[in-house]
């Protein structure tokens, strides 16, 4: 641990489910102890949300939670209970950074707000997750991925224009507050360092979900227009079908796109009506129309590494096993092999990044309450005897 970005950290995680859990586990990652605390004898939401492993229902099956959980050791707490409340005050103490998501008004009720928990560390980090932030008319709003993806606009840019707009991607808002998260709390770490002081970080799944519209954001602002769902203004900037599937075809960067028509062997798509992008854009239809046949008659990853030769953005339609076999992520080992006693062995995607000096750790995800024991112990005055009492009494 020693070598890891992060070890020197220790973090308190209060979150369940996506956004939180996945700002933690890019900690561990990286290096921090990571200390999951989940309620005893359930644990996090998450575990009981599949798909499970062979459709084995269990709290140690849950696929999701197995990704989002890698690297971090769990005990149990209900901190409902006085006792549980004055335990966790303890764990806190010694702790780095805290990371919660429970709805706004519960860590104040329990007697852990920030304001509280800075008393008797000063040198605290305390990062809240919450739909629409700890503050404004939203703040006590239930939402789920689609209302969040909604009122953030992404899913007014995606789909067909003339039928309902369509989700971008699977809890996309959640894992963008994660990253959020991720990132401002290291920004906390890096001004603690100069200051001495911690700081309250506050943030928004629903506001995290405005990055996947900063070009409609920008256009509003320098335009004062909407955009609208549908084609993309630049031409060409579409997935087309091909011999083996589907390619995507980016003329970006647009100066360069003679360099992609060649590809194509079409001499027509040289013609001079069509030498700048916005000549293509005022002849999209009969443009698309000379171009898709030229894609169709080729195979996908040909087109993609033709693309790639040029400097362009081209891309291809791919299944999870050509994923899986990708000479590229082979290369740079972004699938790894994780053992866990409940699953066995299984291929799990590996860092967002790597770096050479201080590498990623590649750990499983924790049986419920596995570090009660060690976390446990630590205390002073805790002995094996009381933590077995406070766990027939629902403490631990």
């Amino acid at each position: 641990m020693t070598n890891k970005a992060l070890s020197a950290l220790r973090i308190i995680d209060l979150t369940q489910y996506i956004a939180g859990p996945y700002c933690t586990k890019l900690m561990a990652g990286f290096g921090a102890e990571v200390i999951k605390i989940e309620q005893p004898e359930t644990g996090d939401g998450m575990r009981r949300l599949g798909p499970f492993y062979k459709n084995h229902e269990g709290l140690e099956t849950s696929i999701p939670f197995l990704w989002l959980n890698t690297g971090k050791k769990s005990i149990t707490l209900n901190i409902k209970t006085v006792k549980g409340t004055e335990i966790l005050k303890q764990l806190i103490k010694n702790a780095d950074v805290l990371i919660e998501n429970f709805s706004p008004g519960v860590m104040h009720s329990l007697g852990l707000s920030y304001e509280t928990l800075r008393d008797f560390n000063p040198r605290l980090i305390m990062t809240s997750i919450s739909n629409f932030g700890q503050t404004g008319p939203y703040r006590d709003y239930k939402a789920e991925e689609i209302e969040l993806q909604s009122l953030s606009g992404g899913m007014y840019m995606t789909g067909d224009p003339e039928k309902e707009p369509l989700s971008s991607g699977p809890a996309l808002c959640q894992y963008t507050a994660g990253k959020h998260a991720y990132i401002a709390t290291l920004m906390a770490l890096l001004q603690r360092g100069k200051s001495g002081n911690g700081q309250f970080i506050d943030i928004s799944i629903q506001e995290s979900g405005l990055e996947h519209i900063e070009i409609t954001l920008s256009y509003n602002l320098q335009k004062g227009k909407n955009a609208k769902r549908g084609e993309h203004l630049f031409v060409p900037w579409d997935t087309y079908e091909c011999q083996d599937g589907y390619a995507t075809i980016i003329a970006m960067p647009s100066r360069h796109w003679h360099r992609a028509a060649e590809i194509f062997g079409d001499a027509r798509l040289f013609d001079k009506k069509y030498l700048h992008v916005l000549d293509r854009m005022k002849h999209r239809s009969e443009y698309e129309a000379l171009l898709r046949p030229c894609v169709k008659a080729h195979k996908k990853k040909d087109l993609f590494h033709a693309g790639q030769t040029r400097k362009l953005a081209f891309g291809c339609v791919t299944g999870l096993d050509e994923v899986i076999e990708s000479p590229q992520h082979k290369a740079r080992e972004f699938f790894v092999e994780i053992d866990h006693p409940s699953v066995g062995k299984h291929k799990y995607c590996d860092a967002p990044f790597k770096m050479s000096r201080t590498p990623w750790q590649s750990d499983r995800a924790p049986l419920i309450g596995e570090h009660n024991q060690e976390i446990y112990t630590e205390i002073p005055g805790y002995s094996l005897q009381e933590i077995q009492q406070l766990s027939e009494q629902g403490v631990l």
